[in-house]
C-alpha cells in the first residue's frame, strides 16, 4: 500500500514537474520574445534618427495644424517647410468619413513623398464638448458622464471603441483622456471634460479609458500634467497660477496620473500652469523640475510628453521672449505642437534650429557620454511610430519589419485582438445606450422615478429626441405657450422641461416657486456648474452632456421605474459667481 501510495506521489511530482516547468519555459519564451522586439524597436529607431539631417530632425519635434479637410497646396507647403513629425486636425479637417479617409491617406503619402516619417496624426476626441470627428464614430456623452458611472467597464469600452474608430479613420494620436480633477466648481475650461471631482473617481474611470484606448490603436495621452482641475483661468486665454507644493499636488492631482503611468500610459501633455511653490519662474510645459524631475524622474515616466497648444495666451503672451520651443525641449518635452502653421511654425523652428547649432540640447550624462536631448526627443517618436505599426507599405520604409519576424507577428496578433473585440462590441451597439443611461445623476438628492406616473405626466421640452423618447412612453408634449392654460389642470401633478442653460434654469425656478403644488422636472444637458436653486417642488436630472443618446437616456430613465442616484460632484456654492465658458463653447 505504502508503495502504490509513493509511485502515485512520484508520479504526480513528475506530471506536475513537466506542467510546471512547460510554463515556466513559455513564459521564459515569451519574455525572450518581447525583449527582443524591444530591442529592435530602440535600435531601429536610433538608427532612422540618427540617419536624418539637421533639418530634419528640428522639424520632427513640431506638430502642425493644416487649413483644410484635404491635402491643398498650402498644406504640402507647410509639410516641405517644417518637415512636421505630426499634423494636429481640428473640426474645420473632419468632414465625412470618407472626406477623413481621403485627408488622412494624403497627409500619410505626402509625408513619403518629403522623405519623412509617417506623421502622428492627432486630434481633441474628448467626447462631449470637446468633439471633433462627427461621422465614422461613435458619438459616447463626454467625460463627466461616463465619470459619473462609476465604471471602470464602461470607461474602457469608450476608450477602446474611441481609438479603434479613429484608427480605422487613419487617426493614430489621440489627445484624452483628461486626468485633471474638477474639483473648482469655478474652473471654466476643464469643467465636463473631467472625469469627476475626486481622485477616486478619476483615477478609475479616466485610467481605464487610456487602457481601453491604448489597446485600441490610437495613441492616447493622458492630460494635462501636472493638473489643470483647480484653477479659475483658462490658459487659452491667460496664465493660471496653482499656489499648491508638490506634496500637496501628490496627494491629489497626481493621483490619477500616478496610477495611469504605472498602469502603462505612454504619453503626457504638459498644462500651461505656473507652480510657483515648484518653480516659481516657468509653467510646467516650459520647467525642467516639473517635466523632468517630477515626471520623469519621480513618476519614472518614460514615454512621449508633448505639450499643449503653444499658440494659447499663457505661453504666448507670457513667455514668447524666452523661446518656449527651446526651453520646453530642454524642460524635457519631445514634441512642440501648434495649432497654426505658417509664421508661427516658422518661427519655432527657427528658434530650435538655431538652439541645436549652438550645442543647446547636447549634454554629457553621469557616464560621461555625450547625449542630445533634440534627438532623443525624436528617437521617442520614432520608435512609438514602429511600435504601432504607421511604417506601413506606403511608408518610406515598406518592409522594415521584415527585419523583425516578432515586431511583425506583434502587430499582426495585435490587430487581429483589436478587430476580435471591436466587433464584439458592435454586436452589443458598443453598449452605448447603457452607458448614457447608467450616467444620468439627479440633484439635489435621488429621485425615485416610480413615482412618475405619465398620465399625471406634461412635457414641455424642446429636444425632439427627447420628445420622441417620451412620447414612446406616453408622455405627452405641448407647447410652453400653452403652460398658463395646462398649469389649470388638476390632473397633471408632473411638468417635465429641458434646459442647456443658467437662463433657461432659472426661469423654470420662476416658475417652481409659483406654483408650489406642482412638481417641476429639469432635464439639463449642458455643465452642471452653473447656478441650480433648490426649491421643495424642484429637482433635476443631469447628463454632464449634449449627445442626441444622452437626451434619449433622459427619458428612458425618468420612465425606468428605478432610483436615479445623486450626483457625486463638487458643484457650485450657493451665492457664487457662474463661471466663464472659457475657450470651449457648450454646444457642439
Amino acid at each position: 500500500m505504502n508503495q502504490v501510495l509513493l509511485r502515485t506521489s512520484f508520479s504526480l511530482f513528475l506530471l506536475f514537474g513537466f506542467f510546471g516547468s512547460s510554463y515556466c519555459f513559455g513564459f521564459y519564451l515569451t519574455e525572450l520574445a518581447a525583449n527582443e522586439r524591444k530591442t529592435w524597436l530602440d535600435t531601429k529607431a536610433w538608427a532612422i534618427t540618427e540617419a536624418m539631417s539637421e533639418e530634419e530632425l528640428v522639424g520632427q519635434t513640431i506638430h502642425i495644424a493644416i487649413p483644410q479637410k484635404t491635402v491643398d497646396a498650402v498644406a504640402l507647403e507647410e509639410i516641405a517647410a517644417t518637415k512636421p513629425g505630426g499634423i494636429i486636425l481640428f473640426g474645420k479637417n473632419l468632414g465625412k468619413k470618407e472626406e477623413i479617409l481621403s485627408l488622412t491617406r494624403g497627409l500619410q503619402i505626402a509625408a513619403k513623398d518629403q522623405g519623412l516619417p509617417p506623421f502622428f496624426i492627432s486630434t481633441d476626441q474628448e467626447g462631449g464638448r470637446v468633439f471633433r470627428v462627427q461621422d465614422g464614430i461613435t458619438p459616447y456623452p463626454g467625460a463627466m458622464a461616463v465619470g459619473q458611472t462609476g465604471s471602470t467597464e464602461w470607461g474602457e469600452v469608450v476608450g477602446f471603441v474611441t481609438s479603434y474608430e479613429l484608427r480605422n479613420l487613419g487617426l493614430n494620436f489621440l489627445f484624452a483622456p483628461v486626468l485633471d480633477i474638477n474639483n473648482n466648481p469655478l474652473n471654466p475650461v476643464i469643467n465636463t471634460r473631467s472625469f469627476g471631482s475626486d481622485s477616486k473617481r478619476v483615477s478609475d474611470v479616466a485610467v481605464a479609458y487610456e487602457r481601453g484606448a491604448r489597446a485600441g490603436g490610437c495613441l492616447p495621452v493622458i492630460k494635462h500634467f501636472p493638473g489643470h482641475g483647480d484653477t479659475t483661468v483658462d490658459s487659452h486665454l491667460g496664465l493660471p497660477i496653482i499656489n499648491k507644493s508638490l506634496a500637496e499636488l501628490e496627494s491629489l492631482e497626481l493621483v490619477p496620473f500616478k496610477r495611469s503611468i504605472e498602469g502603462g500610459a505612454e504619453a503626457v501633455m504638459s498644462a500651461h500652469i505656473v507652480y510657483p511653490k515648484i518653480d516659481p519662474k516657468f509653467p510646467a510645459t516650459l520647467s525642467k523640475t516639473i517635466l523632468t524631475d517630477v515626471l520623469r524622474k519621480k513618476l519614472n515616466f518614460d514615454g512621449i510628453i508633448i505639450t499643449d497648444a503653444m499658440e494659447m495666451h499663457a505661453i504666448s503672451k507670457n513667455y514668447e521672449k524666452d523661446r518656449p520651443g527651446v526651453l520646453t525641449i530642454l524642460a524635457g518635452a519631445n514634441i512642440v505642437l501648434l495649432t497654426s502653421w505658417g509664421e508661427t511654425a516658422r518661427r519655432f523652428k527657427a528658434q530650435l534650429t538655431d538652439a541645436y547649432k549652438n550645442g543647446e540640447f547636447r549634454y554629457v550624462d553621469k557616464e560621461g557620454k555625450e547625449q542630445d536631448k533634440l534627438k532623443d526627443a525624436v528617437q521617442k517618436q520614432i520608435r512609438k511610430k514602429l511600435e504601432l505599426g504607421l511604417y506601413d507599405e506606403n511608408s518610406i520604409l515598406p518592409t522594415v519589419y521584415d527585419d523583425n519576424p516578432k515586431q511583425k507577428e506583434f502587430l499582426t496578433h495585435w490587430n487581429e485582438e483589436r478587430n476580435k473585440r471591436y466587433t464584439k462590441l458592435n454586436e452589443s451597439k458598443n453598449f452605448v445606450k447603457e452607458i448614457n443611461e447608467d450616467s444620468i445623476r439627479a440633484y439635489p438628492k435621488s429621485v425615485q422615478t416610480s413615482g412618475i406616473i405619465p398620465t399625471e405626466t406634461l412635457s414641455f421640452v424642446k429636444n425632439n429626441r427627447l420628445k420622441e423618447t417620451l412620447k414612446s412612453k406616453k408622455i405627452n408634449t405641448v407647447a410652453f405657450k400653452t403652460f398658463q392654460t395646462q398649469i389649470k389642470d388638476k390632473s397633471i401633478t408632473t411638468y417635465l422641461f429641458d434646459s442647456t442653460s443658467e437662463n433657461e434654469i432659472l426661469s423654470i425656478v420662476t416658475l417652481a416657486k409659483k406654483y408650489p403644488n406642482k412638481r417641476f422636472i429639469i432635464l439639463h444637458g449642458g455643465t452642471p456648474f452653473i447656478k441650480l436653486p433648490e426649491h421643495p417642488n424642484l429637482q433635476y436630472l443631469l447628463s454632464f452632456s449634449l449627445t442626441q443618446g444622452s437626451w434619449e437616456a433622459f427619458g428612458e430613465k425618468l420612465t425606468s421605474g428605478k432610483e436615479i442616484p445623486k450626483v457625486d460632484l463638487i458643484l457650485l456654492p450657493k451665492g457664487s459667481k457662474t463661471p466663464s465658458k472659457g475657450a470651449f463653447p457648450e454646444r457642439l
